[in-house]
């Protein structure tokens, strides 16, 4: 408990270090320091919305997860899931460390490793499956010209066709996960069970999808409020893109999230620039400036509420859930 609450700490005291990094940055760079007078022009009332933009996505991941885990009792899935979401603040890897965090208290209330694998396949699945489609069904009808933005097929369809490579890809290794893990040669042991981990997750996404559970907006509002921060940042100053053009460079942009660095810190940043730049927005000085507060919300409003969240957590690791090993 001393060492998970240790590395928490430690990812929070990451966050305030970045900023102040980032504001030495932005005053001592002759080039960037223009970005820094830009940050005080931001028209509050836009800022305020995109903390409040920043809340509903987070109230969206806890639907989703109380949705995949619906064996939980409603406060600890509360807890659990903004505890996660502090993690995934300040931990790269496109959520993962939030559901490392997730694994470990659940499995300290004796739910089986193979339950907690399969749904946290199933949570990262959902949440992953709104940024690839969105890509898809974003980037192909805007280089076709139907939806405003670019026409570059390298910042429109060339991201489509990969998303589309990663849903079926996605789909073929649930497959043969499936086949493998039946075989007799891998009736037990961990491989067996992240395999079948593996596929169980996949198709369980896939029949979620399929029944269409409400629940399910939960995932659409993680992505799409988030996203709407970004806007929401850039309209402070007083030019706001068109809404596909930032989603867009949003969801091209944050594939830096899946590298393995505290929080994304400079990678994000950058590739949020530099797509937004690649688009069209300008001036450079302020998009700087509007992604650097996008990235402020984006981390700290969920790392905040989430470390309250993770402090009432504690009380209850260790103690048995109601479901227990059978969930």
């Amino acid at each position: 408990m001393a060492a998970h609450s240790r590395t928490l700490r430690n990812s929070i005291i990451s966050l305030a270090i970045f900023f102040a990094l980032l504001v030495a940055l932005l005053l001592g760079v002759p080039g960037l320091r223009a970005a820094a007078d830009h940050i005080s022009d931001a028209n509050g009332l836009w800022v305020l919305a995109g903390v409040g933009l920043e809340l509903i996505s987070c109230a969206g991941y806890v639907v989703l997860f109380e949705l995949v885990f619906g064996m939980l009792e409603r406060p600890l899935a509360l807890r659990l899931a903004l505890a996660e979401l502090a993690v995934n603040s300040a931990v790269s890897l496109s959520g993962l460390g939030g559901l490392a965090l997730g694994a470990w208290v659940l499995r300290t209330r004796g739910i089986s490793v193979a339950q907690i694998a399969r749904r946290s396949v199933l949570v990262f699945v959902l949440t992953s499956a709104v940024n690839v489609g969105a890509v898809v069904l974003i980037g192909l009808p805007m280089w076709l010209g139907a939806l405003p933005g670019s026409s570059n097929p390298r910042l429109t369809l060339l991201p489509a066709a990969a998303a589309l490579v990663t849903i079926v890809g996605t789909l073929a290794l649930a497959s043969w996960a499936r086949r493998v893990a039946s075989s007799r040669r891998l009736d037990h042991g961990r491989l067996a069970v992240a395999l079948r981990a593996l596929s169980d997750g996949v198709y369980d996404a896939v029949r979620l999808i399929r029944e269409h559970d409400w629940r399910l907006l939960g995932s659409v509002a993680y992505w799409l409020a988030d996203n709407l921060v970004l806007y929401a940042c850039l309209a402070a100053f007083g030019h706001p893109l068109s809404f596909w053009v930032v989603a867009m460079a949003y969801l091209v942009g944050m594939l830096a999230n899946s590298l393995p660095i505290p929080g994304g810190f400079f990678a994000v940043e950058g590739g949020l620039v530099g797509m937004l730049l690649l688009f069209g927005a300008r001036p450079a000085t302020q998009v700087i400036a509007a992604v650097v507060i996008y990235r402020a919300i984006s981390l700290w409003v969920p790392a905040l509420i989430g470390s309250l969240a993770f402090l009432r957590l504690r009380n209850e690791i260790g103690e048995p859930s109601e479901h227990g090993a059978s969930a």
